[in-house]
């Protein structure tokens, strides 16, 4: 408040405003985990487009990349329909690029899907620091945090563990250690309308 210089003022203001979004997530993920152990956890289930989802979370998050950082996404179809809760997807989706912009440094975050007879398989791939087999088997976890000094709660990958699992997918991560990671779900494509999760 005090200070008279311009360049301070905005390192300050970028500190207030870091912790402010840190806050705000925090808040959420608890709210979000509070719901899931009471049991009311919502999901509005209805027709999304794959491209459209992932172009909007591509959009979104492309100017958090670090300079050298290129954040990549290509449609496989034309057009992708399924049936499922788009802002829960979101979610996910936007979980995943938001660790991988954490942990990548230099190349690529590649955001892509594949379509196969009966499920669709959604992933974030980079070109980070990855992750080391131990860890790989506890980051679904709750609390979990791979490096103290990223900004995180440790709930995120817990709550997107369990928003794919209640669509009826699966949830998963493949790492190397300095090579990179790629982390996935995937739903099934003809289940989830006859099977819509009641809540």
């Amino acid at each position: 408040v005090e200070t008279e210089d311009q360049e301070e003022k905005q390192e300050y203001s970028k500190m207030v405003e870091e912790n402010n979004e840190l806050l705000l997530q925090l808040i959420s993920d608890i709210l979000d985990l509070s719901k899931i152990e009471a049991g009311t956890f919502d999901f509005k289930i209805r027709d999304l487009d794959v491209n459209t989802l992932c172009g909007d979370v591509q959009r979104s998050m492309k100017l958090r990349v670090k300079p050298g950082v290129e954040l990549l996404f290509e449609p496989t179809l034309p057009s992708c329909v399924i049936v499922s809760d788009p802002n829960r997807l979101h979610q996910v989706v936007a979980n995943f690029v938001n660790n991988a912009i954490k942990f990548t440094s230099e190349g690529e975050i590649k955001l892509a899907y594949k379509v196969s007879n009966d499920e669709i398989r959604v992933s974030v791939s980079d070109t980070g620091m990855g992750i080391s087999e131990e860890d790989c088997r506890t980051i679904f976890d709750r609390f979990v945090k791979l490096n103290a000094c990223k900004q995180g709660t440790g709930l995120g990958l817990a709550i997107c563990k369990n928003i794919i699992e209640k669509l009826g997918g699966r949830i998963g991560v493949e790492s190397t250690l300095g090579v990179g990671s790629t982390f996935w779900f995937t739903l099934p494509l003809k289940e989830i309308k006859e099977n819509e999760p009641k809540f």
